[in-house]
């Protein structure tokens, strides 16, 4: 009889606890960036001296650019921290974070801390659970 419990058990919970960390982490602190940048005022910095036209043009094109560029950045922070396959969770992390937005999530933890911190706390969930949900190795059957 297989005993779940020996070295081969621990070594698979490990690595997808560490999966689900360092996604967690990388999402938070990509939400994060932005969050700090919106705070600092670097946007008004950017859209201040812009007629109507341009700043159509700065929702329009500049933010889906800033939105997939986070998407691109994420991949290489998520490899170089060793997470594999990172497509995965590159893909379902700004999903599961989208669906939980607009599902009214972050106002029902409005208690946590004010609207950032309970948005950047999301991001790290969606990150770490799409880490989890798309774990090779999480629905291996043995």
């Amino acid at each position: 009889m297989g005993d779940s419990s020996g070295p081969g058990a621990g070594g698979f919970a490990f690595r997808v606890l560490v999966r689900v960390v360092v996604s967690a982490v990388v999402g938070a602190a990509l939400l994060f960036a932005w969050v700090r940048a919106y705070r600092t005022g670097v946007f008004d910095r950017v859209v201040e001296g812009t007629g109507m036209g341009e700043f159509l043009l700065l929702v329009v094109v500049g933010l889906p650019v800033a939105l997939v560029l986070s998407a691109l950045l994420a991949g290489p922070l998520l490899w170089l921290l060793r997470v594999r396959p990172v497509w995965p969770v590159v893909l379902c992390g700004p999903v599961l974070l989208g669906v939980a937005y607009y599902s009214g999530v972050p106002e029902r933890f409005s208690g946590v801390g004010d609207r950032w911190t309970v948005l950047v706390l999301l991001a790290g969930a969606s990150y770490g659970v799409a880490g989890l949900i798309t774990s090779p190795s999480a629905l291996r059957r043995d």
